[in-house]
Parts: structure tokens; sequence; C-alpha cells
């Protein structure tokens, strides 16, 4: 037996301000999410699966018409045409009380959306298995479902489908706490496999007796999701797991590019620097659209060259024509300008002048995590407006549904980094 285990596929997700992007493919990234989901019904079909599991949050919030929800059903109605059938349950992005419009779903048998209001388990005699779920009733569930999930089939081979933060899984930073519980809760419960979903990175919590998976999603939203996306199949011999195996769906694929400069790097060896890497990217994404956030940093000749914003536009329009002389494939989604000017930091910072007490001054506050949050509160209006302009005035508790994460202790370094950059361009000379 092979069955395959997706989660969060959040179809239509839309990247927020996305027309903003100096030369965004709009459409490509735009239809991502569906062709993820494409790739995904191709490869039950090719691995002629027993049937798919969608461990929740299949939608993204409630949709503006039903051409989104038409569009999975569709799907869904080609997999049970080719006998695959679907098990679905709800998760904390389109719970019952999220979605105002009803979905058609397929009237096959071969197609179950579990219950939000109690866990229900579906047997599957020809196969020796039972499944158990059971959706969100509303997004925000704190307890643990778990006490709802009945004891296991005797003689099956048990999978529980549940929407959680499970304590003991890494990303779960960037997600907030739904239906919580802890591995051991898990294991406890007696089933061989628990089809998770919720945390985007994918992971395998614990194998053995029982297998806990994590699949991540299906297709990364944005730059904080980087790298291969996909499903688990799972492969399952005498009630045993024989192998869990990623395969990725994903047709846009996010990746932060570090560029270091040298002291001698000018502009045009940043150039050449980027398209060497960019082409070796191009590689390892496979055809796919490559979707990129570069970082320019290090001490170098460049930083001169990048001591004004026109300066700096004109690099970074440069930049993109070069790109774009490589592929169509690669999109430079942002270029962030980390360079520094060519100047040994330690001697200045000891120098009794303005620049030695400033760069004390800086790193006393980097240092002192009570100092810098008082420094950060004074900004805390400047900062909610700001993280309020680009969810576009939507409220969403999800840190991976931010494209800055403001609380990033990480992002605030790097702030303050940059802040000293430029201080330090404006403030001292080549001599």
């Amino acid at each position: 037996m092979k069955f395959i285990h997706a989660a969060d596929l959040h179809i239509d997700s839309p990247l927020r301000g996305l027309e903003g992007y100096a030369g965004a493919p709009v459409e490509r990234v735009r239809n991502a999410t569906r062709e993820a989901l494409d790739q995904l019904v191709e490869l039950c079909l090719t691995e002629k699966a027993s049937f798919l599991i969608v461990a929740g949050d299949l939608f993204d919030h409630d949709w503006k018409d039903f051409n989104t929800a038409l569009f999975v059903v569709k799907r869904f109605q080609r997999l049970n045409n080719a006998g695959i059938p679907v098990y679905v349950i709800r998760g904390n992005h389109d719970s019952r009380a999220e979605m105002s419009l009803q979905v058609p779903w397929p009237t096959s048998e071969r197609f179950k959306l579990f219950n939000h209001k109690q866990s229900e388990t579906v047997i599957l005699p020809e196969l020796g298995v039972a499944i158990h779920g059971m959706s969100f009733a509303e997004r925000h569930v704190r307890e643990s479902l778990l006490p709802k999930y009945p004891e296991p089939v005797t003689g099956l081979f048990n999978i529980g489908i549940l929407h959680t933060s499970a304590t003991g899984a890494s990303g779960n930073e960037d997600h907030a706490t739904y239906a919580p519980c802890t591995i051991k809760d898990l294991v406890d419960k007696g089933y061989q496999y628990w089809a998770l979903g919720h945390v985007h990175q994918r992971q395998v919590l614990q194998e053995g007796n029982c297998h806990i998976v994590y699949p991540g999603n299906t297709q990364g939203r944005h730059i904080r999701e980087t790298g291969p996306k996909g499903c688990a199949v799972v492969t399952v011999e005498d009630g045993e797991i024989e192998s869990v195996e990623f395969v990725a769906t994903d047709v846009l694929r996010w990746k932060e590019v570090e560029i270091e400069l040298s002291s001698h790097h000018q502009l045009d060896d940043l150039y050449e620097l980027v398209a060497t890497q960019l082409k070796a990217e191009l590689v390892t994404a496979e055809e796919r659209l490559l979707g990129v956030r570069l970082r320019v940093q290090g001490g170098c000749a460049a930083h001169r060259q990048l001591n004004s914003d026109v300066a700096r536009r004109e690099a970074e329009a440069a930049l993109r024509a070069r790109v774009g002389e490589i592929s169509d494939d690669v999109w430079l989604e942002k270029i962030k300008w980390q360079t520094r000017p060519q100047l040994d930091r330690d001697v200045l910072k000891e120098g009794q002048d303005f620049l030695g007490e400033l760069l004390r001054e800086v790193d006393q506050l980097a240092a002192d995590e009570a100092q810098f949050q008082t420094f950060l509160n004074c900004l805390q209006p400047l900062i909610d407006k700001t993280q309020s302009d680009l969810q576009g005035g939507r409220e969403d508790d999800d840190k991976s549904e931010k494209l800055i994460d403001f609380e990033s202790p990480t992002q605030r370094r790097d702030w303050l980094k940059a802040a000293e950059g430029l201080l330090l361009n404006q403030l001292t000379t080549d001599d």
C-alpha cells in the first residue's frame, strides 16, 4: 500500500503587494499554489496511490469567488474518477468558522471531509486501514484535540490526521499555537502513523512503531519559506511502514543568496559574482521559477559607489537587467544592500572621538537586551503601522504570514547593523 500525505496547500494564498515588486512574474507567482496542487494530483496518479490525505489548510481563509473552490474540487474529482480517495480535515486557516461559503465537494464515497464537531473514523477493509480525523471548528483551537480521537482499531493500520503545533517540532516558532500536543501524547495514542499539518517545515518527529510526520507545505508562499516544498509518499508493507519519502511539488522555489564582497570588489565585480551564483542556483531549482532575495554584504570598494538611494537604484536596475539576460526563470524578489565601508571598525571603536563613542553605544545597545527593547519600544508606533500596511490591514497571528517578522532578534540586529553602516558611510571618507 502506498498513500500520499500533504498539508497546508493554502490554495490561492496571495503574495500581498505582489504588483509592487519590481519585475515580478505576477501570474506565475499568483498561480503557484494551484500548479503545486496539479503536481500533487499527478504524483498521486503516477504512484497509483491508495489514497491522498490533506492535513488541514487546504484553503487560505475565505475566497473572493467560487473559482478557487471549483478548481480544487475538479482536481479531487479527477482523483476520485481514477479510484483514488481523498481525505481532508480543516485547519486554522480554513476552519468551519473561517469559511463563509459552502464548497461543492465531490459526492463520491471516495471523498471525505472530516467533521468539526467530533472525530470520525473511516475503515478501509480492503487495505486493512483505519483513518481517524477531526476538523477545526474555529480558527483559535487552543486545547488539544487528541482526547477526542478514538482508540486504535485492533488489527488495522491506524492513521491519525491532525492539524497541530506539536511540541518538539522545529518551525513552530513561526506558527501560532493551535491544538497543541506533545510527541509523547501522539505516540501514546497507539496509531501507526500521524499525518500532521500546520508547520510548513517538513520533518519527521518520530519513527518506528509510530511515525509522526509534517510534510511541510506544497508550495512556499514567500521568501521566509525557502527550499523544496512538497509532500510525503508513505509505503506500508504487512502493516509496517517501509519508507516515508519526500517528493517536491513546488513550481516556485524561494532562495536567499548571499554575495560576500571583499575590499577590492567594485560594482562590475558584483554583477559577475551574482550572475555566476544564480546560474548555479538555477541548476538546483530544476527548471522551476526561482524567487531570489539577494543579500550583498561585506566591506568593499563598491560601498562608496552605493552611497545614495539613486546609486543603489541604478545598481539594482543593472543587476535585474543582468539577471534577465541569464533566464526568465529567475526573479530577484528583493535586493538587500548590507555592504560597509573599508574601515577597521575595531580601531575606530577605540577612538576618543564621536565615531568611537557611536560604535561603543551601538555595541552596548546590541549586547543589552533590556536596553535594546527599550529602544524598540520607542519605535513601536512606527513598527505597528508598518506591519499593518504590509498585512493590508488584515490581522494574522501566524508569524509565517508576515513578510517581515518584527519580533525576530536576528532581524532587529540586522537593522541595527544596517543603520550603523549608513552612519559610517556618511561620517567617514576614503582617507
